[in-house]
């Protein structure tokens, strides 16, 4: 599938991921739609510092919210070139980045913070940006026939943690873990309609989140003793070409592909050292 004159809605599109994806987008001749929390004024400024700036454009959008979604799609579909919509690049999420509690119960109020945004989320973007697709197609009713060409690519953000979510993410993991349900279903959904449905899950992703609290170093230490190659942190731009190849191959529906360079996230005790003391700030 050729991405040249489509358009892609990226949300988080101006976090490291995100706009790392847009940026590869639109080198290959797309535009990209960025959905943000960011104020407008502060997120043309960041724009107008990328290459071909007029291929962006920017919406302020809650991505847990439904009514907050379809306000952006729509004005979206006013400013892009006419049915050029074709698909998504889901990006934005939360973490608690809060120290492990004692006690499991502790972290309920944490786990419905993410379920919200990490899991309903997923769901509301998914199905929006779908249903906006699919507005370019008006000959679909309910009950559409088998479309025969495709007509859109959808690409959740997971991670490795949702995969098998290990002590450290005791609520952001299982969250991704529902983003790994919702793609493979949403896949199966909106096959009818010519709309594929993946996943992508990388490992740590150096961040100035991830900078908090001493886990840097912990995080190194655990990549060194537990990835098996290479050993280090993953960059914004080798997620990008990972989603960017799911988005291209027409082959690839309700796939989840790790980019993790093997990692074992395990919660180590080695030395006997207690690793809920060694980096405070955790999830």
């Amino acid at each position: 599938m050729i991405v040249t004159g489509k358009s892609f809605v990226v949300t988080g599109g101006l976090g490291s991921i995100g706009a790392a994806s847009a940026k590869l987008l639109v080198s290959k001749g797309a535009y990209a739609v960025l959905f943000d929390i960011l104020p407008a004024e502060k997120a043309k400024e960041r724009i107008a510092s990328f290459d071909d700036a007029d291929k962006y454009f920017y919406f302020q959008a809650d991505i847990s919210s439904r009514d907050s979604m379809e306000g952006a799609l729509s004005a979206a579909l006013k400013v892009i070139p006419k049915g050029s919509l074709f698909g998504a690049v889901h990006c934005a999420a939360v973490n608690p980045n809060v120290p492990w509690p004692t006690k499991m119960s502790d972290k309920l109020k944490d786990f419905e913070t993410v379920l919200r945004v990490n899991a309903y989320g997923t769901f509301c973007v998914d199905a929006t940006v779908a249903d906006a697709i699919n507005s370019q197609y008006p000959e679909l009713d309910s009950f559409f026939p088998r479309v025969e060409e495709e007509r859109g690519c959808i690409i959740n953000l997971s991670s490795v943690v949702g995969h098998d979510p290990p002590a450290r993410c005791l609520t952001y993991g299982p969250s991704k873990t529902c983003v790994l349900g919702i793609t493979t279903a949403a896949a199966d959904f909106l096959a009818p309609c010519g709309i594929r449905v993946n996943s992508v899950a990388p490992a740590l992703v150096y961040s100035a989140l991830m900078n908090q609290g001493g886990r840097v170093e912990y995080f190194k230490e655990q990549l060194d003793a537990y990835s098996m190659f290479p050993r280090r942190f993953t960059t914004p731009e080798e997620i990008s070409h990972a989603i960017v190849f799911l988005v291209e191959n027409s082959m690839m529906n309700a796939f989840h592909l790790k980019v993790d360079a093997g990692w074992r996230q395990i919660s180590s005790w080695a030395g006997g050292v207690d690793p809920r003391k060694r980096s405070p700030i955790v999830e």
